[in-house]
């Protein structure tokens, strides 16, 4: 299945073309960004970090729309590469922010990145997760990701965390025109197709497990 289709029955995560207060607001508690340089492999790194630690700031769905939208941009930008890896840093996440999770959002957010992100999705790497017993430190993510593309405050070299951020916040406000251009021209219109127009619930469901998450 597309990524243009797929992401026509993505309604949590539609990239709208503006970017309005709610959308300003998330800039201020998250950030995702793909850092300069690559891993060894000659991997993109895609770069994900909670600037507010309060919980009940946290929305779910306004996160990943903002993730989609930078790797949307990046892939306009940049083009392709041998692959991606994504590195969630876990330095504010506390269990709190687990029950403010979407359940349906994660599934279909899963489901979206195995069969229509448009990356060769290499791996997940979390770290600053101690409880969870992953990356707890920098020492073992280093062999995986070089710690000079990371931010100051991640152990990296790459410049202080809140400058990086800024400067992927500009991306993306200079580039509001071709955001509503995407919009308006790349989406299916499920009105057209022969026979029955299919909906997220015909994807998906309404309950139901997760679909496993291949990664190359």
């Amino acid at each position: 299945m597309s990524s243009i289709k797929l992401m026509s029955f993505e309604e949590e995560l539609q990239k709208n073309p503006e970017l309005k207060e709610a959308d300003i607001q998330t800039l201020r508690e998250w950030t995702n960004q793909i850092l300069e340089g690559t891993t060894r492999e000659g991997y993109k790194i895609i770069y994900g970090r909670l600037l507010d630690s309060e919980p009940s700031h946290f929305v779910y769905n306004d996160c990943m729309k903002l993730l989609n939208m930078v790797i949307d941009l990046w892939l306009y930008t940049e083009g392709t590469c041998a692959g991606h890896i994504i590195l969630f840093d876990m330095k504010n996440v506390s269990f709190g922010h687990v029950g403010r999770l979407s359940p349906m959002g994660l599934k279909k957010f899963l489901y979206y990145l195995q069969d229509g992100l448009p990356v060769r999705l290499k791996g997940f790497h979390f770290m600053n997760a101690s409880p969870l017993h992953m990356h707890s430190t920098s020492d073992s993510l280093e062999k995986f990701v070089p710690l000079e593309v990371l931010p100051n405050e991640a152990d990296g070299q790459a410049g202080p965390l809140q400058e990086l951020h800024n400067k992927q916040v500009k991306k993306l406000e200079d580039s509001v025109a071709w955001f509503e251009d995407d919009e308006a021209n790349h989406r299916v219109n499920e009105s057209l197709r022969p026979g029955k127009a299919k909906t997220a619930t015909d994807l998906f469901g309404v309950e139901g497990s997760f679909k496993k998450l291949e990664i190359d």
